[in-house]
């Protein structure tokens, strides 16, 4: 595709400046005040008129023409999310109008619905950006107070066991069980996850790595892929990030992930 010549990336120093600066792993306030700008939203008119765009999945500016190009990938992976957060970006963006076109209640709704897919309001840039950790969905948010409310124990009888010691030499215990709860109801119910599959963002900077693997490990991955309509990089991560924690490296990947 022949790209017009306004549309295409200006790569001046300036620009390579703020792209490099980003790369390292500094914010934007931090780099705009470095290169002397008066605020990030400077910093930002300057390197969009250079033809590029934020990307909030990968932390950093990437050309205008890109970002047109994968917004395809983009919205197939985030669902709505992905459309939201194009529309919003958009001078003039109404988030009730936003919400109407793509079908919810009202913004409340979409609010709702962002944040269940990781997202989080920011009202400097006046859309939404994804936050680090794990996404939780509104049923795991919901299952605590389900919990609680099918319990059938009473208020007097928890107050009577706990004031003669019967509990209070299990509170240890039964703490231990609820930071595990998601790996015992594995244990306990087979297959009550199958299908479920845990999405994570990651903080950093997109990297290409590459590694050799059997043609037919390598075909596995297409097929899931293809068939459960999530990215192979999704794939890759996830994974890593399981084994990691189920052999011995699960004290790192909370501090990545935030503890979450």
């Amino acid at each position: 595709m022949l790209v017009p010549e306004n549309e295409r990336p200006i790569y001046d120093e300036r620009v390579k400046e703020i792209l490099k600066g980003l790369a390292e792993g500094k914010t934007r306030e931090q780099l705009a005040k470095e290169l002397g700008y008066k605020n990030m939203k400077s910093m930002d008119v300057v390197i969009r008129r250079k033809n590029f765009v934020w990307d909030s999945r990968e932390q950093n500016y990437v050309p205008k023409i890109k970002k047109g190009v994968n917004k395809e990938v983009t919205l197939v992976d985030s669902s709505k999310a992905g459309q939201v957060v194009s529309l919003l970006s958009k001078e003039g963006a109404d988030l009730r109008t936003i919400a109407q076109r793509l079908g919810f209640k009202d913004h409340m709704e979409l609010a709702k619905y962002m944040t269940s897919r990781g997202y989080e309001w920011d009202s400097e840039q006046g859309n939404y950006v994804k936050k680090f950790g794990k996404v939780q969905s509104e049923t795991e948010k919901d299952e605590p107070v389900k919990i609680e409310q099918e319990s059938n124990t009473s208020p007097n009888l928890k107050e009577e066991l706990v004031g003669k010691g019967g509990l209070e030499r299990f509170l240890p215990l039964l703490e231990l069980l609820e930071k595990h709860k998601d790996k015992l109801l594995d244990l306990v119910i087979p297959g009550s996850e199958k299908g479920k599959i845990p999405r994570y963002i990651v903080p950093g900077v997109a990297k290409t790595k590459t590694v050799q693997m059997m043609n037919t490990l390598d075909q596995l991955v297409v097929d899931f892929s293809r068939e459960k309509n999530i990215s192979q990089r999704e794939i890759f991560e996830v994974a890593l990030i399981e084994f990691f924690r189920k052999y011995g490296y699960e004290y790192e990947i909370e501090s990545l992930l935030g503890g979450m």
